[in-house]
């Protein structure tokens, strides 16, 4: 059996923290079509408004969060902060690739800002950043969660 480089076998070594291997090219399993199928289910969730049923769904009550300064009800308040203050808030999930337990998750968040948000009051602008998150899932639930996106652009839309 000829072995290359895979796609899948280089990001599942980035997810890893480990060195990059040489695997076989094959089609994703069942159990990454799953882990991705939650973890896109939750970011799409934030189109039905009501995050607390999100989490209770998809964010498993002891959740490690790798953001500093975050713990599961921080990044809830914080999100639901975002929701208030953004009538049409959506999630646009553009990519994902799933190693074993961990997917990363590549997506936009954007909505026009209508009502005062953390220090900024209401623009009226659409704004919007984009992310690349790593989550890993456990019984069915997001159990790790790491974000890389720049929320300081962000919020430099809002100030004008």
């Amino acid at each position: 059996m000829k072995k290359s480089m895979s796609r899948r076998g280089l990001v599942g070594g980035a997810l890893a923290g480990g060195a990059l291997a040489l695997t076989t090219t094959a089609p994703a399993s069942a159990t990454s079509s799953s882990t991705k199928r939650i973890v896109r289910e939750f970011y799409e969730s934030y189109r039905l408004r009501d995050l607390p049923a999100s989490w209770e769904r998809y964010i498993h009550p002891d959740v490690v969060m790798h953001v500093p300064g975050f713990d599961r009800q921080s990044w809830l308040e914080m999100d639901s902060k975002l929701i208030a203050a953004f009538d049409d808030l959506a999630i646009t999930v553009f990519d994902q690739l799933a190693e074993g337990d961990k997917v990363a998750t590549r997506w936009l968040l954007g909505g026009h800002h209508t009502g005062r948000f953390l220090d900024y009051p209401p623009t009226g602008r659409y704004a919007s950043f984009t992310a690349t998150t790593v989550d890993r899932i456990e019984d069915g639930m997001i159990i790790d969660h790491w974000s890389d996106a720049d929320f300081t652009a962000f919020l430099q839309k809002l100030a004008g």
